[in-house]
């Protein structure tokens, strides 16, 4: 193997290595990892997948990943997550370069681990919620990171579908299975998988005047088993089980309650969790702007100075009134329009602007498909206003509109033209997504510890 080939590969090697030692500390925890532990084995695979599909869940394509995964064992788990977790920003990587080859620069070496980095930097942007519950946590792992790795590389082998061109009948013969792994693992997965094929279609209507027919089969057949999915028998009742557990007058709710609690976790969900992800996108716009304008560099610094104030503590604009609740505890008191405070008010007003703001640089910088990804990031969200559970599971929800804002950050990354500017992006995201990580150490080490 030459040294040029080893040198692409070794950063791969020391992500792997590194999510392997972590998930030697992990174990099965004691509520769902135990109940699927014993779901193996007191169950056939088809008893079992029957079972979840009429009275749970109709996800066949992450159930038939969980018994295989509860089969085989920890141990399996743990090589197979380390590759996943791994898997993951090194498709991103390969999308963003596609999608922008320019990005490289004048010294290729350099460039990609720069973009690499920057790309894993997205695990350490997030909260440790959120990597924990849906990268970490056994059973979380496999529906939400095996699925996304699922769906990314649905997108890598079809890409080219959406960037005008034409896909060859192999390659979207191999994407097919990835994509119905996806489809049918996580409804939020699936939905954000199917918005890129609907884009697709919509770019090659637009550009050739036709829809290639391989694509419209494959979107035809994602369709069609994300509906088998949404009408599994199960859904109802799982449904109507978790609204008894976690949320009993979820349905009383009036719509403009409903609205209202949505809107709030939405806007704290940016606040909190997606503070980080927001700055360099501020960032990122003001570096890549010619000219750059002072009223520019003002609103940058002022809205990115209040979006860290988390980092040290000052959190007032932070809350916006669900800041108490416990997402493994069913709250005593939820969220109402009555309980919320004029400051929470303020703050999801605030953070309603944030997000508007958000979106027109976006659409500014990086056009329709920048805006298209922007929306699909905030719907993968919105769904939770149908799901009882929208305090309970919420987090694993962020991951992965955190990985579409990391696809934005590295689009817009991509529009900055100097090396100097690109070299202080890269540090600033480098300087962010560590003080996220040390605000958090204590938490971390409470996850790890035995």
């Amino acid at each position: 193997m030459s040294w040029a080939r080893l040198k692409k590969i070794i950063p791969l090697g020391i992500i792997f290595l590194a999510a392997f030692a972590v998930f030697c500390k992990i174990h099965y925890s004691d509520g769902d990892d135990a109940f699927f532990d014993n779901c193996i084995r007191s169950m056939t695979f088809l008893d079992y997948l029957k079972e979840r599909y009429l009275t749970w869940t109709g996800r066949v394509g992450g159930e038939t990943a969980i018994y295989i995964t509860f089969t085989l064992g920890i141990w399996f788990w743990r090589v197979a997550n380390a590759f996943m977790v791994t898997a993951l920003p090194t498709l991103v990587f390969l999308i963003v370069k596609k999608f922008y080859p320019g990005v490289t620069g004048t010294t290729p070496a350099w460039s990609d681990l720069r973009l690499f980095l920057l790309t894993c930097s997205g695990f350490l942007m997030m909260d440790i919620v959120t990597c924990g519950h849906a990268a970490i946590w056994v059973n979380g792992s496999v529906f939400y990171t095996w699925a996304l790795v699922s769906a990314l590389t649905c997108i890598y082998l079809t890409l080219d579908c959406f960037t005008g061109g034409t896909v060859s009948t192999k390659r979207l013969l191999v994407s097919i299975p990835f994509g119905l792994f996806a489809v049918s693992s996580i409804e939020q997965i699936g939905f954000f998988l199917l918005a890129y094929f609907i884009g697709a279609i919509t770019v090659q209507k637009i550009s050739s005047k036709k829809i290639p027919t391989g694509l419209a089969v494959e979107t035809l057949v994602l369709l069609a088993t994300f509906a088998v999915v949404l009408a599994a028998p199960g859904n109802t009742l799982r449904v109507a089980a978790e609204t008894e557990t976690w949320f009993p007058t979820f349905k009383a709710l009036s719509f403009g309650e409903h609205a209202f609690i949505s809107a709030q976790w939405l806007t704290s969900s940016f606040a909190n969790e997606g503070k980080i992800f927001l700055v360099l996108i501020w960032i990122a716009t003001l570096l890549s702007a010619k000219p750059k304008s002072k009223p520019a560099i003002v609103a940058t610094a002022l809205f990115s100075a209040v979006a860290i104030m988390p980092l040290a503590g000052i959190t007032a604009l932070a809350d916006t009134g669900i800041s108490y609740i416990d997402p493994a505890v069913r709250p005593e008191v939820f969220p109402s329009i009555a309980n919320a405070t004029v400051l929470n008010y303020f703050a999801m007003v605030w953070w309603l602007g944030m997000v508007a703001f958000t979106l027109f640089l976006i659409h500014r910088h990086l056009g329709a498909r920048g805006t298209f990804l922007f929306a699909v990031a905030i719907l993968c969200e919105a769904m939770m206003f149908f799901s009882p559970t929208i305090y309970a599971s919420g987090e694993r929800v962020f991951f992965v509109t955190d990985w579409i804002l990391a696809c934005i950050i590295l689009s817009l990354f991509s529009k900055i033209t100097s090396e100097k500017h690109r070299n202080i992006f890269f540090s600033v995201a480098l300087i962010l997504a560590l003080l996220n990580v040390l605000t958090q150490v204590p938490e971390i080490l409470a996850k790890l510890s035995p």
